[in-house]
């Protein structure tokens, strides 16, 4: 199980998806604090601490969420490029 979760790990790393660094761009750029986005998304803020370093991936359902809480679009988190 370990092995499987650190060839995951690897494959995102490699991708070339910004989505960790385009959520806390977009974080910063709107100057909330990852608890209080945490608290309007339901989930604990180590989960969104997870998300922007890039340890987890948020699912479709939370992405769709943060996209509408920041006000922009699901390709836009996922983009190749940062934001």
């Amino acid at each position: 199980m370990r092995e499987l979760v650190k060839e995951k790990n690897q494959i995102y790393q490699e991708s070339e998806l910004n989505i960790h660094t385009n959520l806390k761009l977009l974080r910063q750029k709107f100057g909330v604090t990852q608890k209080q986005v945490a608290e309007v998304l339901h989930v604990d803020v180590t989960t969104l601490s997870h998300y922007e370093t890039g340890i987890r991936i948020p699912d479709i359902e939370t992405l769709i969420r943060l996209a509408d809480y920041y006000g922009t679009t699901v390709n836009c988190i996922i983009s190749y490029e940062a934001i």
